[in-house]
């Protein structure tokens, strides 16, 4: 075997090494993208759907594994339903948005396998002022890019009392789902 072909096996090597061991980039939510949805059960007469028209967010590496945090602004909520059902949501005995404007999830580390595969995602979730464990379901990818070509999609439910949003018990279920559809901005070339 020549120098030259020993030099270029070696060079092609070293490059492969390289790009698996690339250093992982923070990538961001795409706000255009992307939603956050929750749903409120009626004790009479079915769900009332909601959304957040803010989201923001990052996918951010956490040694060899990932952590994902996704915050959306309170105050941007829209509600299907009448206008008093809103202004409830809104109020201080719900969701409390004048006092804690930011709802957020932090997620503990995991692998990015677990984005194409879907699973179990644990976190924290960040809101009126209290800190709780949850965990959501992330739903296996679609597309072999989860997040660019396709939505990482993440749900759950999470209990209105743990959150002190103890009010019109009578009205509401104790549940409350959450329904996130994320998509990273493309990193600039």
């Amino acid at each position: 075997m020549s120098r030259a072909w020993l030099g270029a096996v070696c060079l092609a090597g070293l490059v492969s090494a390289a790009a698996s061991d690339a250093i992982p980039m923070r990538e961001t939510v795409d706000p255009a993208l992307s939603s956050a949805r929750f749903e409120v059960g009626l004790r009479l007469s079915g769900l009332v759907h909601g959304s957040f028209r803010q989201i923001e967010g990052e996918l951010e590496p956490d040694g060899r594994r990932w952590r994902v945090q996704v915050r959306v602004d309170a105050r941007e909520l829209e509600l299907d339903g009448p206008g008093w059902m809103e202004r409830s949501t809104r109020s201080r005995s719900f969701l409390d948005v004048d006092r804690h404007p930011q709802i957020r999830f932090i997620s503990a580390p995991f692998t990015r396998a677990l984005l194409r595969s879907g699973g179990p995602l644990e976190g924290e979730l960040h809101l009126r002022g209290r800190v709780r464990p949850v965990a959501f379901t992330l739903s296996p990818a679609r597309c072999p890019r989860p997040g660019h070509g396709c939505d990482i999609r993440v749900s759950g439910m999470i209990s209105r009392r743990d959150f002190g949003m103890t009010s019109q018990r009578m009205w509401l279920r104790d549940e409350v789902g959450f329904d996130f559809r994320v998509r990273l901005a493309e990193a600039p070339p």
